[in-house]
């Protein structure tokens, strides 16, 4: 099988905080190597726990390390840096522990090249845990079909369904990643830096975006699932700022525009 031209930089936030994590990080870097070509993988990195990946192995690999906040992270900031970083045009934004259907990655890129306004979300929103055995064997096959042939049909839009094999965590995610042009990044002044830690940051991305003229959306037609690659739970339950991150996202929801592309200045990208 031909693998898929992107013509984009692929940027992936990572801290480590769990071998888990390691694990994700490294099965994402070689799933893209096995379906993808002409691309540019942008690991951005805010140390915390060593790890032991050697990027140098990697030929489309790029490791960029920014500061790291103590006992907490800012993927926001790191986002803005590898956007600043990035050569390719198209940007795909993929969470470090989060499967993408190469087929709606390429569907998405087509979408982008007739409509360069938009900022896309490549899946229909259901979000798929797959649990530990589902994701060793994963690690070893890298194929997105082995993991569509694991999700029970009859329970694909039940929220919170599970078996020994997968767990439907949501049918409306707005996590997980997107893809958009790099200038619809820039015109927004970037990532807002705002937000410490997990909680929020991902809503109002995307609200703020799509405020400022870049229309959300996602693929249409059925199934277009996303996965999440089973780790240990991570700090973000206990994230001391996440009531903080709340309340940011709730006053960008609530700016008229004009109030909102103000906003947007008061930080830089």
């Amino acid at each position: 099988m031909d693998k898929i031209k992107l013509n984009s930089s692929v940027i992936v936030f990572y801290r480590k905080d769990s071998a888990d994590r390691e694990l994700n990080l490294k099965t994402l870097i070689e799933f893209y190597n096995k379906h993808y070509d002409n691309y540019e993988f942008i690991v951005v990195e805010q140390p915390h726990k060593q790890h032991t990946i050697d990027f140098t192995k990697y030929d489309k690999v790029r490791h960029i390390v920014v500061d790291s906040i103590p006992n907490n992270w800012n993927k926001m900031k790191a986002y803005n840096e590898a956007v600043k970083q990035s050569f390719y045009d198209n940007l795909i934004f993929n969470d470090v522990d989060v499967i993408f259907g190469p087929t709606a990655i390429e569907e998405t890129l087509e979408i982008l090249s007739k409509d360069n306004k938009k900022v896309i979300l490549p899946n229909d929103g259901h979000f798929i845990c797959i649990k530990q055995p589902v994701r060793d064997e994963f690690v070893k096959n890298l194929d997105y079909n082995y993991l569509c042939a694991k999700i029970n049909m009859s329970y694909y839009h039940t929220i919170n369904y599970h078996d020994e094999k997968i767990h439907v965590g949501h049918t409306q995610s707005p996590g997980g990643g997107f893809i958009t042009k790099k200038r619809n990044i820039f015109n927004c002044n970037g990532f807002n830096p705002n937000f410490i830690g997990w909680g929020y940051e991902d809503n109002e991305t995307l609200i703020r975006f799509n405020k400022m003229g870049y229309t959300v959306c996602r693929l249409s037609g059925s199934f277009k699932p996303i996965f999440h690659i089973n780790h240990e739970n991570a700090e973000r339950e206990t994230n001391p700022y996440y009531k903080q991150n709340n309340n940011i996202c709730n006053l960008v929801e609530k700016m008229d525009n004009k109030l909102l592309y103000l906003y947007s200045t008061t930080w830089q990208m």
